[in-house]
């Protein structure tokens, strides 16, 4: 795993983990409604500059990327939904074998930031069941190895985040284990969605 340093994770100029200008190069996606979910609102699609993003926050231990990319997914959730007061922001959790080897869930570092943010709070409301990574798997694969369940409940309005939404398959299984928990998201929310 290549670390990053300093500058821009896209360009590689000097300045901040992610450049004003590399940013104004990923496109945002229009808000995709999909099936069981609503809309998932992200900020750029997974391809070019946005990809390369993703895997830089992902893979090469970008953890100096939440700060930038949880200002953009504040001002992005303000766009398009109202204020919910007593919100709280979940993530879905990435497995126990990748948060070991990366060091940190970056779905959980972006949930927190983006709380702050929102003056929100954060809560973990999902754990993962056991079973594959679904990077590299097709729908039908996806949609077998998504597994999560409730460890809690809230009582007021919960946003879900993840980092990529694919086929929605990971989105729709963990929506249905906090609807099922009495905890149904009123939105959710990604870095990128695949075009």
């Amino acid at each position: 795993m290549e670390l990053l340093r300093g500058g821009c994770v896209v360009c590689r100029n000097r300045g901040p983990a992610l450049c004003a200008a590399c940013l104004r190069r990923t496109e945002p996606p229009p808000s995709t409604r999909m099936r069981d979910l609503g809309r998932v609102h992200a900020l750029f699609a997974y391809e070019g500059h946005g990809a390369r993003i993703v895997q830089a926050l992902k893979y090469r231990d970008g953890r100096r990327l939440v700060a930038p990319l949880a200002d953009e997914l504040a001002r992005r959730w303000a766009e398009v939904a109202p204020a919910a007061p007593g919100l709280t922001v979940t993530w879905v959790p990435t497995s126990g074998r990748r948060r070991r080897d990366r060091g940190y869930d970056q779905s959980e570092l972006l949930a927190r930031a983006l709380a702050r943010r929102l003056g929100a709070t954060a809560r973990p409301l999902l754990r993962r069941r056991p079973g594959p990574a679904q990077t590299g798997l097709d729908r039908a694969g996806r949609e077998a190895a998504a597994g999560y369940r409730a460890t809690a409940r809230t009582g007021g309005p919960v946003l879900l985040l993840d980092d990529v939404c694919t086929t929605g398959s990971t989105l729709r299984a963990a929506s249905a284990a906090l609807a099922g928990a009495g905890s149904p998201p009123i939105g959710h929310l990604v870095l990128a969605r695949t075009p």
